[in-house]
This record gives C-alpha cells, structure tokens and sequence, in this order.
C-alpha cells in the first residue's frame, strides 16, 4: 500500500465512551483515583474538542495500551464533566489538534514502542501513515507535545 492510499484510510479514535461514562457517573476512574472537576481548556478526549474558553472539565487517569507489559502507562486526560458528543468522524483527523505539533508514538501488537517522533504542524497525518506503513505496528497514539498526556490513537482503516 502506498503512503497516499493508507493517509485515506486511517481511523482516528477517541478514548472509549464508557471511559467517560463511569468517571462521570463514579467520580472515580478506573484506576481507584478520585476524578478531580476543573475549569480548564484542555483537550476532551471523547469529542476530541478543544475549548477555546475553559469550560468544566474532569480530569482522570487513562491507560490507553492493555496492562500488558512496561509501556502501559497510566496518564492524566481531561473529559468534558457533562456528556458530550463522541467524536464520530473517525476517517478525519480531529480538526483541533491538525495545526499543533503532537508526539506520534507507534506501538507494535505486543505493546512496544516501535518508533516516535515529533511532528509539525500539519504533519501528524502522514507521519502516522509512514509508521503504519510497517506492519509491526498496530496504531499510532497522538499526544500533547510537551506534556506528553494521552489525546487520541490512529490505527488501520477495514
């Protein structure tokens, strides 16, 4: 597959909405941790929105690989305190985030980090697309550039 053809055909995704969901409804994630409620503009990781203005927001820890080994790491994300849309244009890459530079980490099937980088500006889409290229890896997870927090992962599209 070439590298033009695989950028049409990646799926970008959200934290899954039951994530969200149980924080929401426990104040607790899934981890034992109470959710903290914030004024902030961060980024929701379930709409993947970023408020221009700070809105309310909680903050939890998410662990976005399977507990399966050394790089499942657990780390803060921010979710909108009231239900929100799930983001649904999973074959666009989130409006919000295109013009930021972003840490692509690509993660092989057993959950090893199979490269990274930092990527400009409008580049995350085709430096995802070249790490998915290699079919050793299984996604691309999408994170803040200095802050490293978790946003959104890229994976294969059917």
């Amino acid at each position: 597959m070439n590298i033009a053809r695989s950028i049409d055909s990646l799926n970008y995704l959200a934290i899954p909405e039951e994530v969200a969901a149980e924080a929401r409804a426990t104040m607790r994630d899934r981890f034992g941790h109470d959710v903290q409620r914030v004024r902030d503009t961060g980024p929701c990781r379930v709409c993947l929105r970023i408020a221009q203005q700070p809105e309310e927001l909680l903050l939890l820890s998410y662990r976005p690989l399977p507990d399966a080994g050394p790089y499942a790491e657990i780390g803060p994300i921010f979710i909108h305190a009231q239900p929100c849309e799930p983001y649904a244009s999973t074959t666009a890459f989130p409006e919000d985030f295109a013009q930021r530079r972003l840490v692509l980490r690509a993660y092989d099937r057993d959950g090893r980090i199979a490269g990274a980088v930092v990527a400009q500006p409008g580049a995350a889409r085709q430096r995802a697309a070249e790490f998915l290229e290699n079919e050793a890896v299984v996604e691309v997870h999408v994170r803040h550039e200095s802050y490293t927090c978790f946003a959104f992962k890229i994976v294969r599209g059917s």
